[in-house]
């Protein structure tokens, strides 16, 4: 299909391509009518400040408030986002104090992380898994 026919074309071009095991077409405007239920839902959600950096995806900076909580959570269904950005920039920030943690199964972000920087301080948690190192 068509993601086949990009990678194709990516390769052709110096690329490498690698297809990931998604379960839709998150982070693009496909996700719109998902988008806008999740606005709905989150304008009557008790958000709090964070009493720490929280990194949004889309902007590869901290949120600052409900608000832009609110506004980024939405716009990370629909736009792009900066992941290796935003890990460029909690490690910058972390200046080697941070530890950091995959909450999720499997290890892909961890991988993802390691491309960047072998020594960072890392674990996955996986309900399946348990704490890895």
């Amino acid at each position: 299909g068509a993601c086949q026919r990009a990678a194709a074309l990516a390769e052709s071009r110096g690329i490498k391509a690698i297809p990931l095991k998604v379960a839709g077409a998150f982070h693009s405007p496909l996700m719109r009518s998902a988008a806008d239920k999740m606005a709905d839902e989150l304008a009557n959600a008790k958000i709090s400040a964070p009493r720490c950096a929280v990194y949004a995806n889309v902007t590869a900076r901290p949120h600052e408030d409900p608000a832009s909580i609110r506004r980024l959570l939405v716009d990370q269904v629909v736009k792009p986002v900066r992941w290796e950005q935003s890990m460029r920039a909690m490690i910058a920030a972390s200046e080697g104090r941070w530890r950091f943690v995959e909450l999720a199964p499997g290890r892909s972000l961890a991988g993802m992380a390691r491309k960047i920087d072998r020594k960072l301080p890392l674990n996955n948690y996986s309900t399946a898994e348990g704490l890895v190192a």
